[in-house]
């Protein structure tokens, strides 16, 4: 790679400290955190790297969380599992296997450097109170030796703003957030999981930190993410591909087209604007209360189409791909090789595993730390990544008026 990229990133290490003046006294993430705001829960314990969070609205706790993760060079923070309760007196529904981001690909528009920055295998940086925030703590990952003295991770809890508003009343969603930063040279790779009060899960990637050198180059941040969606466990899912459409010639008639993804094969489907392409994994041994199969959607969230046009281990960029569970399978590169074109996997009623590629393109600005042809600055974050989404898993809108119930 790049010495000069390596170097900066080195030294940005080196100036990371412990920031606890901005947390008050203690080492960071000790004593108790404060709810947000009265009626707002209390951060979950972390206990050997499982955090359950409860949700409360109209003073009780409704729904809860519970989350797995770890830690791990190169791939940064990742999800070992999730499970959800849409009422406290059901039993925990697992929504998430391995979840994890796969790769973070730099192409630079002049066409070299081209980074691979999972692949080089970057550290994460540690984490102070500073990070953490005043409703958040540093969490250190027990089962990483590399990290059991150095946290790396901070748990949050924030308020997402209004869930809903109608002439009743209006409700503030909450969310648990679990990121940590690849420190990857000279940039830092915010990797961001929030699980919502809804049952919503946001996947973040953002980058910030420095320029590689004070030229103006333009470049893409490519956020690849591979996700064991385990619907009510692993297997009995079902992938669909989601399509708005709407002909022209003056016919006014619009409809949204389900279907069954790449003819219930594994494959690769590319995103369309006009189409708004989403993806659905549904089980239907699951069942809302109006006896409606359970679902959840992945919604993209799109800067635009990254396409590049480069030879090998490039070959396999496309927007969305769908493969069976294959454990020990995180690279990306790999996906044209893994699927039999002669006999591809059914990606009905299986073990699946969702691929997407989230971009964000970065063309550097004064903004960004740049004074006379000199870096004077550090680059403010840049968000890409997408939502799953639940569809016909609650009876009604959840947390609606509990205190009408």
């Amino acid at each position: 790679m790049n010495l000069s990229r390596l170097t900066f990133g080195l030294s940005l290490l080196l100036l990371i400290g412990p920031g606890a003046a901005a947390r008050g006294q203690g080492e960071p993430g000790e004593g108790n955190v404060p709810p947000i705001a009265p009626g707002y829960p209390k951060l979950g314990e972390n206990q050997g790297n499982e955090i359950i969070q409860h949700f409360t609205s109209g003073g009780k706790d409704q729904t809860a969380w519970k989350v797995q993760w770890g830690t791990r060079s190169g791939n940064g923070l990742f999800i070992k599992g999730a499970w959800y309760k849409r009422a406290l007196n059901e039993d925990w529904l697992q929504v998430l296997g391995d979840a994890r981001l796969a790769e973070s690909f730099v192409p630079y528009n002049k066409g070299n450097p081209r980074y691979w920055d999972v692949k080089l295998n970057f550290p994460l940086a540690v984490a102070s109170a500073a990070d953490a925030g005043p409703f958040g703590r540093v969490v250190k990952d027990a089962s990483n030796p590399n990290s059991k003295n150095s946290p790396t991770v901070v748990q949050e809890i924030r308020d997402r703003g209004p869930s809903w508003k109608d002439n009743l009343g209006v409700r503030r969603g909450q969310e648990l957030t679990l990121w940590g930063t690849l420190a990857a040279g000279n940039y830092r790779y915010i990797i961001q999981y929030s699980f919502c009060d809804d049952g919503t899960i946001c996947f973040r990637l953002g980058a910030t930190g420095h320029l590689l050198t004070p030229a103006r180059d333009g470049h893409m941040h490519l956020g690849i993410w591979r996700v064991h969606v385990a619907l009510g466990g692993k297997g009995n899912n079902s992938v669909y591909s989601m399509e708005h459409e709407e002909p022209a010639g003056g016919n006014l008639k619009a409809r949204t087209i389900h279907q069954v993804f790449n003819k219930g094969k594994e494959g690769w489907m590319d995103w369309d604007a006009k189409k708004f392409t989403m993806l659905r994994i549904k089980n239907e041994d699951i069942k809302n209360g109006q006896n409606l199969p359970t679902s959840y959607d992945l919604m993209p969230l799109r800067h635009g189409n990254s396409r590049h046009y480069g030879q090998g281990e490039e070959a396999f960029l496309h927007d969305f791909w769908v493969t069976i569970n294959r454990p020990n399978q995180f690279r990306p590169e790999e996906l044209p090789k893994l699927i039999n074109v002669e006999e591809p996997a059914s990606v009905v009623n299986a073990d699946v595993v969702l691929w997407h590629c989230a971009a964000a393109h970065h063309n550097p600005r004064t903004e960004d730390g740049l004074m006379n042809g000199r870096l004077s600055g550090a680059i403010p974050v840049m968000w890409s990544g997408f939502d799953l989404r639940p569809f016909d898993l609650h009876d009604r809108t959840p947390l609606y008026h509990p205190y009408k119930n």
